[in-house]
């Protein structure tokens, strides 16, 4: 979860010389893989690489990025209550303050005349993985999911309502954690039952409760794993698509970044 500083704090560091960086000189910015990063350490973040700072966030903050210049990685977005919020101003850290924490393993990459996409289908609780080349489709993964409660709880547990909803989507990152991905308690989750016993624990956040790999598809939505391969084939989620770990693994290595996806009933 990222969390910054004060004013206060960082007028201290201005005045502790963490002035302008040196110059980049000419060079440009650059496109990559998106990438998820956590802080190895407190780190300053510039308006622009080798400009003023603007603020600064403590160790163990998360951020994604797409984009480099030279040694600077400009922020895309980072994780407030656990969920990822694009950025609405610009940031950049420096590389060396940033540790990559999913590491996705890269797969084979596929002749551009091979396309596929995934279609899950709510009213069986079946994901698809479709292939399609020389014209011809054909489905070569299919994996029972669990979908979107969609209802609304009670307003005794918040009144938050979690539905998965029907539409085109893509592939926009791939995450992989060997340690199992982290999960935290949002805020607007916290009057649920289920979660009462370990927020009293002062326990919020989960690593490996969703599993090891993911793709965020948009609209706050990823398929990804889960610890709980019981809710498989039911209405069970706040709106992502669960499946099976081993299911999940073998997805991850078939997709790659911009495949679509559809949602359907």
């Amino acid at each position: 979860m990222s969390v910054r500083f004060s004013g206060i704090v960082i007028t201290l560091y201005l005045m502790l010389g963490q002035g302008l960086s040196a110059s980049i000189g000419t060079q440009k910015i650059e496109n990559i893989v998106p990438k998820t990063f956590e802080l190895a350490k407190d780190a300053v973040l510039k308006d622009e690489p080798g400009g003023k700072i603007v603020d600064i966030w403590f160790e163990g903050s998360r951020l994604t990025t797409h984009q480099k210049m030279g040694e600077w990685i400009k922020v895309s977005g980072y994780f407030p209550h656990g969920r990822w919020a694009k950025t609405r101003s610009e940031f950049w850290v420096k590389r060396q303050n940033l540790k990559e924490l999913y590491r996705p393993k890269p797969p084979k990459r596929r002749p551009k005349s091979i396309q596929r996409y995934i279609v899950v289908d709510k009213s069986d609780y079946e994901l698809k993985v479709i292939e399609k080349k020389n014209k011809k489709e054909k489905v070569i993964y299919k994996a029972k999911v669990a979908v979107g409660m969609d209802r609304c709880l009670p307003k005794s547990e918040g009144g938050n309502c979690y539905f998965t909803d029907p539409g085109t989507y893509k592939v926009r990152w791939k995450i992989y954690d060997p340690k199992g991905i982290e999960w935290c308690i949002p805020k607007f989750m916290e009057k649920e039952k289920k979660y009462q016993g370990d927020l009293k624990q002062n326990k919020r956040c989960f690593r490996g409760s969703i599993g090891y790999y993911a793709l965020n598809i948009g609209k706050s939505y990823a398929i990804h794993g889960t610890n709980n391969p019981a809710s498989i084939g039911k209405n069970a989620s706040h709106g992502c698509v669960r499946t099976r770990n081993r299911d999940m693994e073998n997805i991850f290595g078939l997709m790659q970044e911009g495949d679509p996806v559809y949602i359907v009933r």
